[in-house]
């Protein structure tokens, strides 16, 4: 099995070298991932939600991570703390815009992470 390796507060993280953007196991429900990223009106970040979507249909794969949810006072996600790397899935049907967030679903398991 290989080993992913990220960094605390990036998106991404790399596997043999190559840099695969994650998605988190707290939105996944069977094949099908929401992510409804309340945090999209944060100006700041559009760039970089528009780079890891675009990451994630270019590669048209990810890393499932498993992760603490961090929660809002009013009970909302407000991020996540990385637990450990599942495995490297291939996606389909990636989908995103600023009123449903993040959606796609996940197709063949490609490889088991440690």
């Amino acid at each position: 099995m290989k080993k992913a390796i990220g960094r605390r507060g990036s998106w991404f993280a790399e596997v043999a070298g190559e840099k695969l953007p994650c998605i988190h196991r707290h939105w996944l429900k069977v094949f099908d991932y929401h992510d409804p990223f309340d945090r999209r009106h944060e100006a700041a970040k559009q760039r970089k939600i528009a780079e890891y979507v675009d990451a994630i249909r270019s590669a048209g794969r990810v890393i499932l991570t498993d992760d603490d949810a961090i929660y809002d006072p009013d009970g909302k996600v407000s991020g996540f703390s990385r637990t450990s790397y599942i495995a490297i899935y291939g996606v389909d049907n990636v989908s995103f815009d600023t009123a449903n967030g993040l959606t796609l679903q996940i197709s063949t398991r490609l490889e088991n992470l440690e």
